[in-house]
């Protein structure tokens, strides 16, 4: 489920292939059908039920998605709900950007979208050239909850709209952050320690997990304090303690930088060395899979890891701890606030822009505003707030005495995570993890709330939130910030960990390098962008 997280990499890789001349057929090409004429309620066409409205997005790695067929379930029960023929054509997942370049390509579009900006490089030129629809005419008069229901900013964000005029529509995160810190709560109970809140506290903790046999096989050797994998954004909680993030870009005298160039980011990466050089963190973080992670944190050789709030039920709830840890009974697991550092700082998730994609219409669709309807449908419906939070009436869920039975433990619910379906996949508005339908319902609401909340209070604030891509790093991607695979910073702080190279001269060095191969290009072309956007 790591692919909702704030690290999402569905559109990591762009493909430049699309050229003006292809966007043009587009425009000629696009739709592949006509739209339906609305709702029942409020139509009494009798196309509505056969003229389909086609949508075009990833599965995005979901199970139950990447298997549904035509004639699937929650396909029809959706359609019965709101009236419409809505079609869907789920593409991939990390090659959904190539896809789609190819779609445009070759005009062979549905009516409705998913895409990552309404100038994304998959469709470079594209509003430009009339390809989209614009949008604000058409929501305006046909979708007036779902203009309100959608925070202003959204609509200003400029992978919405464009000189003023809107051409998408947000898919939004659900929750402003869900980033999390886990630790085994069982294990601060047999040591008598309290949740750590300070990098001492942290320390002190992790040094009593290398002494102890803590999972009580037999072998105090195997445990480590932290956990980590080859994902080393996911897993970081401790640089933010220092002030800067592995993603983050900063104003500095006049300039936005980024914080893998600050001189911080060589404090934080000191305390990693500390953490390796003292056995705290396994030592095969660079290679270790996000599936080997799991396992390790399974039996019990992990005693704080990074993950998101809507892991924790499934995982490490009450109902599924005993499950997922093996032969260990009275596992359990809190969540809790990252760590403050030396000067005061602390936070985990960087503050985004909470826009998961973007609907685009292609401009030569057959009756819009049927696509508008619909989603008018989605937000302003009690039948859509209950079918994207529960699914199915007598399948996924029950009502008695007009209280909603609903268990997202029952099998219905967790064969092939089919609640993904119907709270994410068939979803238009949002990831719908943490809709308050959904919350309201869960086993260990309050606590699962209390860690939405804590995930809130920590969003570290990001002044480059709406920043496009920068095309000057598009033919540099070893230059890209944070710590992916491939990067010149991740290749730099492996050799530190490892000790293959000094921390100082390494990291100047990494420094020099990145300005130097294009990361100077990179500085003028951010800093242009927050002074054109914020007017200065």
């Amino acid at each position: 489920m790591k692919a909702l997280s704030n690290n999402s990499g569905i559109f990591r890789k762009r493909s430049a292939i699309t050229m003006v001349g292809a966007l043009m057929s587009v425009v000629m090409l696009a739709g592949c059908g006509n739209s339906s004429n609305g709702p029942k309620a409020t139509s009494t066409s009798s196309t509505s039920a056969t003229e389909p409205i086609h949508i075009l997005l990833s599965h995005s790695e979901f199970a139950y998605a990447k298997q549904a067929k035509e004639d699937d379930i929650y396909k029809k029960e959706l359609n019965r709900l709101s009236g419409f023929n809505v079609k869907y054509d789920f593409l991939g997942h990390s090659d959904y950007a190539q896809q789609l370049s190819l779609r445009f390509a070759s005009g062979d579009l549905a009516d409705l979208i998913r895409t990552d900006s309404v100038v994304s490089t998959i469709h470079s030129g594209a509003v430009d050239q009339g390809v989209f629809l614009e949008l604000g005419p058409l929501i305006d008069k046909y979708a007036p909850t779902l203009k309100k229901k959608i925070p202003a900013e959204f609509w200003k964000s400029p992978r919405i709209s464009k000189d003023g005029k809107i051409y998408g529509i947000p898919v939004t995160r659900g929750v402003p952050a869900d980033r999390s810190i886990f630790i085994r709560q069982d294990w601060l109970d047999k040591l008598k320690m309290d949740a750590p809140k300070t990098l001492d506290e942290y320390l002190a903790f992790f040094e009593a997990v290398k002494k102890e046999d803590m999972n009580g096989n037999g072998d105090p050797n195997d445990e480590y304090g932290l956990g980590m994998f080859n994902n080393i954004i996911w897993t970081d909680i401790f640089t933010p303690a220092f002030g800067v993030h592995t993603n983050k870009w900063s104003l500095k005298n006049g300039q936005l930088v980024p914080d893998i160039i600050d001189p911080r980011m060589k404090e934080a990466i000191a305390f990693y060395k500390q953490l390796y050089d003292k056995g705290y963190i396994n030592p095969n973080l660079f290679v270790k899979k996000e599936d080997e992670q799991n396992a390790s944190i399974a039996k019990g050789e992990v005693g704080v890891w990074g993950a998101a709030v809507y892991q924790y039920l499934a995982g490490y709830g009450k109902d599924n701890a005993a499950k997922t840890f093996l032969n260990q009974p009275t596992a359990s697991v809190s969540m809790i606030a990252p760590p403050q550092g030396p000067r005061g700082d602390k936070g985990m998730a960087l503050q985004s822009d909470e826009i998961y994609f973007v609907w685009v219409i292609p401009a030569k669709t057959k009756n819009p505003e049927n696509i508008i309807k619909y989603l008018e449908w989605a937000y302003s419906s009690p039948d859509a707030d209950q079918f994207f939070a529960y699914g199915i009436k007598g399948q996924n869920f029950s009502e008695e005495n007009g209280q909603i039975k609903y268990d997202i433990n029952q099998p219905v619910n967790v064969e092939k995570n089919a609640f993904q379906m119907y709270q994410v996949s068939l979803n238009p508005r949002e990831i719908g993890f943490a809709a308050p339908l959904v919350l309201k319902a869960l086993p260990e609401s309050d606590k699962i709330t209390k860690g939405y909340a804590t995930s809130k209070d920590s969003l570290i604030p990001n002044e480059a939130k709406y920043m496009p891509r920068l095309e000057s790093l598009a033919s540099h991607p070893e230059l890209n910030i944070g710590a992916a695979q491939g990067t010149l910073f991740l290749d730099m702080f492996a050799k530190v960990l490892t000790g293959r190279e000094p921390l100082d001269s390494a990291f100047d060095n990494f420094v020099v390098e990145w300005k130097k191969r294009g990361g100077d290009a990179a500085i003028k072309e951010a800093t242009e962008w927050y002074n054109k956007f914020n007017n200065k």
